[in-house]
């Protein structure tokens, strides 16, 4: 990460600071390839954030293969934007019944102390809290959601997983949870040295994130891909860079498995004939779709398919 690029003001006339990223932050390897996205903004709950100048590229690393974003809010715009979005994103319900079984399974049927990254409004925790009520319940995110603080029964430790800075009570847990988060990071290496001292000894890491080798960024390109252009995803990864960089730190690969994102599993029938409708669109005519896509409620040019197992999900031991 470099200096700053720009500051832009929103439409609620907060100023928006702006990093340039030369470097893969996975493995510091030079990128290979930059693809312009081809948007002028994003759209973050209610609020448009207006592209820099030179607009938002994503680089492929030459080495490990990781895509990462060459421009990025700066931290603190980021978490400016999620204060003012608090209550307004990731509020979605969603019951989490079959990542507490994968949560059972893991465990063997012991208590475990759980830590939840990404925590958001705790419903995560509260559906390991109808598994049992033994064990550390505990979450980390930079803002506490509504909702999150009947859920914790441990600790809520406030700051990013990739923070040099991460302040906790450093009793480290049996498992750790990274639902959606590992595509939010600025600095993958910081990521996963926290995550080696949070971990116990032989203890575990599941981890969900999207699959930048899935069907529709090999296809389309990853620049088009929907999950890149939203204004929080930083860095997208495959089963390659994934598994080196845990590796790097001392983490075993277990498991690894693909499947669609958990919002995507249990869908009403409309909502899932308006994405189809919207897929046979995009794909039968791709030029049309960027100016009919507004009118379905969609601000970046690419659908998401409710069928794609375009997420995958992970499980590490560390050595």
């Amino acid at each position: 990460m470099s200096a700053v690029l720009a500051t832009l003001d929103t439409a609620d006339d907060q100023r928006i600071e702006w990093l340039t990223v030369a470097r893969c932050p996975a493995c510091e390897s030079a990128p290979d390839t930059t693809m312009p996205l081809p948007d002028r903004d994003y759209m973050f709950g209610d609020e448009r954030i207006p592209f820099p100048d030179d607009g938002v590229g994503l680089s492929t690393c030459a080495d490990c293969g990781l895509h990462f974003k060459a421009t990025l809010p700066a931290p603190l715009s980021l978490s400016q934007v999620f204060e003012r979005q608090a209550g307004k994103k990731w509020m979605e319900p969603y019951d989490f019944h079959d990542e507490s079984v994968e949560i059972q399974r893991l465990a063997n049927g012991l208590h475990a102390d759980v830590l939840d990254v990404g925590s958001g409004s705790g419903a995560f925790l509260g559906a390991l809290r109808r598994w049992s009520a033994e064990g550390r319940r505990s979450a980390l995110d930079v803002v506490q959601h509504p909702g999150c603080a009947e859920q914790v029964d441990g600790e809520f430790i406030h700051g990013l997983i990739d923070s040099q800075l991460l302040r906790w009570s450093s009793q480290p847990y049996d498992i750790v949870t990274l639902f959606d988060v590992l595509e939010h990071l600025y600095a993958p290496q910081v990521a996963f040295e926290n995550l080696r001292n949070l971990v116990r000894d032989n203890g575990l890491v599941l981890i969900e994130t999207g699959n930048a080798n899935s069907f529709w960024p090999r296809h389309y390109g990853a620049h088009h891909w929907w999950y890149v252009r939203l204004f929080e995803h930083h860095v997208f990864w495959t089963r390659e860079s994934l598994e080196r960089i845990a590796e790097q730190f001392g983490f075993r690969l277990l498991i690894w498995r693909q499947l669609r994102h958990k919002a995507r599993r249990v869908l009403p029938l409309p909502k899932v004939l308006n994405q189809l409708f919207q897929m046979g669109l995009y794909r039968t005519a791709p030029g049309l779709y960027p100016r009919i896509a507004p009118l379905l409620g969609k601000y970046w040019t690419q659908p998401w398919s409710p069928f794609a197992p375009d997420h995958f999900r992970v499980v590490l031991r560390k050595l």
